[in-house]
């Protein structure tokens, strides 16, 4: 479909923004056991596998060995230092506050 003033050509749109929240800290991975990630790894290669998605703004929690929302801070600090190794230019929006 062609607009006389082409407005629907990618060149033409404004940019688009996504943010990804894979997951939130009150499900438990038994909830959703092949989805939740629990360990710091699988938080770190979700927030990559939603960059390459094509997310550049992430909303993220983390979680203790057992599975539940922790709100320690250096956890967080470990997430977000591992994000920022693998995904650099992704935004990172803390939850749990």
């Amino acid at each position: 479909m062609n607009f006389l003033d082409g407005h629907l050509y990618p060149e033409n749109q404004q940019p688009l923004i996504i943010t990804a929240a894979p997951y939130a800290p009150g499900w438990i991975p038994s909830d959703f056991p092949e989805d939740i990630p629990v360990t710091m790894e699988e938080q770190i290669q979700k927030a990559v596998d939603c960059y390459e998605a094509g997310a550049t703004v992430l909303h993220l929690h983390v979680r203790e060995a057992d599975g539940k929302g922790s709100k320690r801070l250096s956890m967080f600090n470990e997430l977000i230092a591992g994000v920022r190794a693998r995904v650099p230019e992704m935004v990172i929006q803390v939850g749990g506050s």
